[in-house]
This record gives C-alpha cells, structure tokens and sequence, in this order.
C-alpha cells in the first residue's frame, strides 16, 4: 500500500512538469544548461537571482542524476541524453552552456556556472540590448 501510494505522490509531482524540447522556448526564452554528474551533492541556491532571470527570459535546467529548473518545464531521458551528446563538453565532469532566443549556442563552458558572467554576456547581446533600449 505505502509503495502504491508513494506511485501515486511521484506521478502528481511528474503531472506538473511539463515535457519539453529546446525548439518549445527558441523566442521566449534564453536557457542555461548546466552538465554536472555531482550535481545532487551540491546546493544551488540561485533565490537572489529570480529577478535577474526573470528581466532577462531566463530559464536554467541542471541535469544530474536527478533533474532541476527553475520553470515547470523538463525534458525526458532520452531528450536529455540528446541535449550531452549535442552541448555537454565531454571532456570535463561539469559544462555548461547558453542558449540565446534565437535557439543558438552563444557561450559554452567547463566548470560552474558563473551568473555573473552570463547576466553580462546576454545583457551585451543585441536582443538583450533592444530590450533595454524598449524597456521590456
């Protein structure tokens, strides 16, 4: 009984993630992906970032052995092990990479995220700059 309702609260929690490829957000949102295997050991706590990202249609997705965002959005397992195989450099135990809304790879990177970095990399982009200029 306790497994089948552990089923139960799993499929709830799953139910409201959406299933998502990249092409759903080229347009509507800038996307940082970060490749880390040690991911689940680490704590993100990206909180004083919100507004950042939000001002900027910034949407992170961190695949490890589990998988974490700050949207309602996910991606299966198999689109995930298309998304390694397409931007994770395979050399190094962490990469990550930003994706412009045009859907192009604009910056790819070994290591940890740097936010600083990449709110300055996108805040240069002409896009990001027309945005300023409109104030949106």
């Amino acid at each position: 009984m306790a497994i089948l309702i552990l089923f139960f609260c799993f499929s709830l929690f799953q139910s409201d993630m959406e299933k998502i490829i990249l092409e759903d957000l080229k347009w509507k949102n800038r996307i940082v992906i970060l490749f880390d295997d040690q991911a689940d050991k680490k704590v993100f706590e990206f909180e004083h970032l919100e507004e950042d990202f939000k001002e900027r249609k910034l949407v992170y997705f961190i695949l490890g052995e589990n998988f974490q965002s700050n949207s309602n959005f996910t991606f299966s397992p198999e689109y995930q092990k298309v998304l390694r195989s397409r931007y994770q450099i395979l050399s190094s135990k962490n990469s990550w990479v930003l994706i412009g809304l045009d859907g192009g790879a604009k910056v790819k990177k070994e290591g940890d995220l740097d936010w600083e970095f990449i709110l300055r990399t996108i805040d240069s982009m002409p896009m990001r700059q027309s945005e300023i200029r409109d104030g949106k």
